[in-house]
């Protein structure tokens, strides 16, 4: 019986793949179920796992910080992740095993078998390091590849405004004033570019926090950015949000 801790600040996520396990991975043992990278942490040292299941990208402390305090701890580790291409290729590149987001059943069972075939993930020491060497450049470079028409353009982070949901299209609102239309859902942008500096204020706008002009609090919370629109803060994210800039 392998003896596993998920890790993940996303409850969906975290539900889905405990269901996903008990389901169809009957030699998995779920110790503990974490929601931050802190409970991770405890969780691994208090249970010893054989197997943990660790989100990258999670406030506070993510799933970097999660490995580098629990190193003296010999488990396997295998990524969860929302799509992002630079991170996907800088999994293959240090041969670290990932699940996408939404996880596929197939591609999970295929990871538990690698799991229990494959000792090498006990000493990843050197693939951490690798990891790191070409994710953390890639994170820094802050590139977003939108499809625009039949080509994929890049551009900065701080390029993009905001995101603004219309029915099953995205409209992308940059700083040079122009508007890029896609055919996705604001979830589907979203995926793209989870993290920060983006966060969604409301169930039809995603924005960039760097190119906030204003935060106003009160019940009818809300920010304006710097092309002058000013965007309400759903009430289920505005304590989320203000916790961001606790000075302010």
């Amino acid at each position: 019986m392998i003896k596993a801790i998920i890790i993940d600040d996303e409850k969906n996520a975290l539900e889905v793949l405990e269901m996903q396990l008990n389901q169809f991975c009957k030699e998995v043992s779920i110790l503990a179920s974490c929601n931050s990278g802190k409970e991770g942490i405890k969780a691994i040292k208090e249970y010893q796992p054989d197997l943990v299941f660790l989100d990258i990208e999670m406030p506070h402390v993510n799933g970097f910080d999660v490995l580098n305090q629990t190193k003296n701890f010999h488990y396997k580790v295998i990524f969860t992740t929302a799509y992002d291409q630079f991170a996907i290729k800088a999994f293959k590149f240090s041969a670290i095993d990932y699940l996408l987001k939404p996880i596929d059943i197939i591609d999970l069972q295929n990871a538990i078998e690698k799991v229990k075939k494959d000792s090498s993930f006990y000493n990843i020491d050197d693939k951490i390091k690798l990891l790191l060497e070409q994710y953390q450049p890639i994170k820094n470079k802050q590139k977003v590849a939108l499809p625009v028409g039949n080509m994929v353009e890049f551009f900065d982070v701080d390029e993009i405004i905001r995101v603004e949901s219309d029915s099953n299209y995205a409209h992308i609102f940059l700083a040079n004033q122009k508007k890029i239309t896609l055919s996705k859902t604001l979830k589907e942008v979203e995926e793209n570019i989870k993290g920060e500096p983006f966060f969604r204020v409301h169930q039809s706008h995603l924005i960039n926090t760097n190119q906030i002009v204003k935060a106003v609090k009160g019940e009818n919370a809300y920010v304006v950015m710097k092309d002058g629109t000013t965007i309400s803060i759903s009430r289920n994210r505005k304590d989320e949000f203000f916790e961001l800039f606790r000075r302010i």
